[in-house]
């Protein structure tokens, strides 16, 4: 009802009625846009009811700029290195494109992909893990296994691995 502008009762606490704010506002995400998922993605998502895709506004919003992922990054991740989170989107951008089967690297589409709260956790636990250096393990991949890659399948994970050696070429942080 609250949707709709009616007042919220709430029986539990003595029947009180909460009349909506005039700027209340109630916003929503979905991975669907709430017509379930044939893609197989999103498994358990279902059709939502046209009465209630009626109360909502629909708008679809892809992911944040090359430069405002670096500027979340430099908040987050602030002991990682500038040059080290550039790449990190640089890569992330790069799964998101083979994702969408927009890459001409790879023959086929790939299917994990990189929400900004997965770059975020990979820039994370790349921080967290940089003891890991003195024991000869790559901090920037060991974290992108855990972030992403276990999540993948094992040819997918191997081209993972194969493109984090093409941008991170050198030297691992």
């Amino acid at each position: 009802g609250m949707l709709d502008g009616d007042p919220l009762c709430i029986p539990e606490n003595g029947s009180e009625i909460i009349n909506p704010h005039p700027l209340f506002r109630f916003a929503a995400t979905a991975n669907t846009n709430g017509g379930s998922d044939e893609t197989g993605l999103y498994q358990g998502t279902l059709r939502q009811n046209l009465a209630f895709m009626d109360r909502f506004w629909l708008c679809e919003i892809n992911y944040p700029t090359p430069e405002a992922e670096e500027s979340l990054l430099a908040i987050r991740a602030k002991g990682l290195p500038e040059d080290i989170r550039k790449k990190m989107v640089e890569y992330a951008n790069e799964v998101r494109k083979l994702f969408k089967g927009e890459s001409t690297d790879f023959n086929d589409t790939i299917e994990v992909t990189f929400s900004t709260r997965t770059l975020i956790r990979w820039a994370d636990l790349t921080a967290r893990f940089q003891p890991l250096a003195n024991q000869g393990i790559q901090p920037v991949t060991y974290a992108l296994d855990r972030a992403l890659g276990y999540r993948a399948t094992r040819e997918t994970r191997s081209f993972l691995h194969e493109l984090a050696q093409r941008i991170f070429p050198i030297t691992d942080t």
